[in-house]
């Protein structure tokens, strides 16, 4: 169970679903806020994805209870404000950008399963947080918990390296697969929205047959006007050299369950860490895609 307190300040109980259900055709991008510093990037880039279909953000900060007090209790005694006026940010942000928001604060004592289950109970298209030390309810007896989740999202994720929220060039390295896929997603909602510069990276044997799945990919998935690059050898080395000359990495998780080391701070590439510039990386539910909501084609 947990217990919601909306930006009026009124609670609800939810033990397993809440009344906030959306329409078929809705399309949800759901943030959980931990860090004051990132929440202004977060929401900014969760209420361009929401443009690009008229929908809405769902904002939340989740306050950790200890197991030993009750819900209720907790939302009785403890204090608020930090998060309200986090909340009260976010508003701002996404009213600047035009897109509607709502927004929670959150009493639990699960905080990260608390982020699955509020990604479903909102019926969530997108859930968009922060990396590492910024995800909510991270130690080291949740883990073997995030390993579980992490294996059965409940939507397509997001999780962004925040090193600074310029996206005036883009690079995505690209092999193929669902995560990219996603990434391909992001990627023209960034041009749209932000006007980003783009370039696409592929790692290949053979120079010619590398230009060749890049531009059949850039076809297949709407980038056709990107850059494109080419390089031969080993991948970290080519992200990690053509990142220096791009403002951030949009790239999709290597495997299914990156989640899990993401929590951690363990990022999917070790070069992922080592690169000056912030990181996005996109991992699919693999059930119902982000695409299929958002970018439907005619």
């Amino acid at each position: 169970m947990v217990i919601f307190v909306n930006s009026e300040g009124s609670t609800r109980q939810s033990p397993t679903n809440i009344s906030d259900t959306t329409s078929e055709d809705e399309f949800v991008v759901f943030v959980p806020l931990s860090n004051p510093r990132t929440e202004t990037h977060l929401i900014t880039l969760g209420a361009a994805i929401a443009n690009q279909r008229d929908d809405r953000v769902v904002a939340v900060t989740i306050i950790q209870v200890p197991d030993q007090t009750s819900l209720q209790a907790a939302r009785d005694r403890f204090e608020v404000q930090d998060s309200k006026d986090q909340l009260a940010g976010a508003r701002r942000t996404a009213s600047d950008i035009g897109a509607p928001i709502e927004t929670r604060t959150i009493f639990s004592h699960r905080l990260f399963k608390t982020v699955f289950d509020t990604a479903r109970q909102y019926e969530a298209d997108l859930c968009l947080m922060g990396c590492g030390s910024e995800l909510p309810g991270i130690s080291g007896r949740t883990e073997p918990l995030i390993d579980e989740l992490a294996h059965s999202l409940p939507c397509d994720f997001l999780v962004f390296k925040d090193r600074g929220f310029d996206l005036s060039n883009v690079l995505l390295p690209t092999t193929g697969g669902p995560h990219t896929e996603l990434a391909a997603d992001i990627a023209r909602v960034l041009q749209t929205e932000f006007g980003s510069e783009l370039t696409m990276l592929h790692v290949a044997d053979d120079p010619d047959e590398g230009e060749r799945f890049l531009a059949s990919w850039a076809s297949k998935h709407g980038l056709e006007g990107a850059a494109q690059r080419v390089e031969v050898g080993d991948i970290e080395t080519a992200i990690e050299s053509a990142a220096r000359e791009h403002t951030m990495i949009l790239i999709g998780a290597t495997q299914v369950g990156v989640l899990s080391r993401l929590a951690r701070g363990s990022l999917t590439l070790d070069v992922l860490q080592d690169v000056e510039c912030s990181v996005l990386i996109t991992e699919r539910k693999t059930e119902r895609g982000f695409f299929e909501r958002i970018f439907r084609r005619q």
